[in-house]
């Protein structure tokens, strides 16, 4: 695990503290509404819970719990340099608070890259068992770094063509930063560039191809490549699923990121469209209490464990479905 600072001591059940990202392509997936249903899981077995609203361009968390007034926002640690401690308030649920974002835009120029460090480092300074972070969507650097960041890198997609096509540039530019990291961090940006430039010859034709033809060049890159990249998979969860034919498509996801991006991937389930809920929402702009159905709760609760276990779905768990 990253976070072995004594500081990141977990206040509910003792663990060390475990930091999970949420994020995936462009916005509509959903992407707000599992991170939240996610925080509220893990608080309600018993563990202290942050989540935060990394969401710069739209904040929308305080929305999924009721909150009106927040005269705490995060847009304080950048403006006014409160720090992040200090801006947690209490959600309605127990164990879980929040860190609210702001609804005025808060464009990346508005921060630079020395605040960014100093956010993450305040993140991982917090003292809970879990830390959540909502993303905005898109493949920002800010983004992807607070991504990066995580212990548990969780990506949400619905099954429709356009948003699955997002998910995989968002996945690929996450990957290529992390490998951009590892080239810079043991120079081998050079040997990296030389071979892609030249990848007919090689007979390079994806970024799977390009490690394993690094990896040959000598012990110590396969070494290097081998130990930096194993930490790096991603929990795919599939959201607003309205059949089983849809939620087989948490399977391609997974075998395409494999396959041909080579990260490895876990499809870790899938929520079914709660169609409540949405209209709800829809029709008076706020969530009393984050009421959802107990169908939702249940594979809420099933992600959550897999997540937690590094388990994921089986093709021979549909017939159950």
């Amino acid at each position: 695990m990253k976070n072995q600072s004594n500081h990141g001591k977990g206040k509910g059940n003792g663990a060390q503290t475990e930091i999970w990202a949420v994020g995936g392509g462009k916005g509509g997936t959903g992407k707000t509404f599992v991170v939240c249903q996610l925080a509220t899981c893990l608080a309600s077995r018993g563990n202290e819970v942050i989540l935060i609203d990394t969401d710069f361009g739209g904040a929308n968390v305080h929305t999924f719990f009721g909150i009106k007034s927040r005269d705490k926002s995060i847009t304080k640690f950048f403006e006014e340099k409160e720090n992040l401690e200090n801006l947690i308030i209490e959600s309605q649920v127990k164990n879980l608070s929040i860190v609210p974002g702001n609804t005025s835009p808060l464009s990346p120029s508005s921060f630079n890259y020395a605040q960014k460090i100093k956010l993450f480092r305040h993140i991982k300074n917090l003292n809970a068992d879990y830390i959540l972070l909502d993303l905005g969507g898109g493949t920002n650097p800010d983004t992807m770094d607070a991504f990066l960041l995580a212990d548990k890198m969780i990506a949400v997609v619905v099954p429709e063509i356009t948003a699955i096509e997002n998910l995989y540039q968002f996945i690929k530019s996450a990957y290529f930063r992390k490998l951009k990291s590892i080239f810079g961090l043991y120079g081998l940006k050079q040997t990296a560039k030389e071979f892609w430039g030249n990848r007919s010859k090689h007979g390079i034709k994806t970024i799977v191809d390009l490690l394993d033809r690094l990896k040959k060049e000598s012990n110590d890159i396969e070494t290097i490549l081998s130990k930096e990249l194993s930490e790096f998979s991603l929990n795919i969860i599939l959201n607003k699923v309205r059949n089983v034919q849809e939620l087989q498509e948490g399977f391609s996801i997974k075998s395409v990121c494999i396959k041909y991006i080579g990260v490895e991937a876990h499809y870790v389930g899938f929520i079914e469209y709660d169609y409540q809920f949405w209209r709800n929402l829809s029709l008076i702009q706020t969530a009393p209490r984050f009421i959802v159905s107990h169908s939702t709760q249940s594979e809420v609760e099933k992600i959550a464990g897999h997540i937690i276990n590094g388990e994921q779905m089986k093709i021979d768990s549909l017939k159950y479905v």
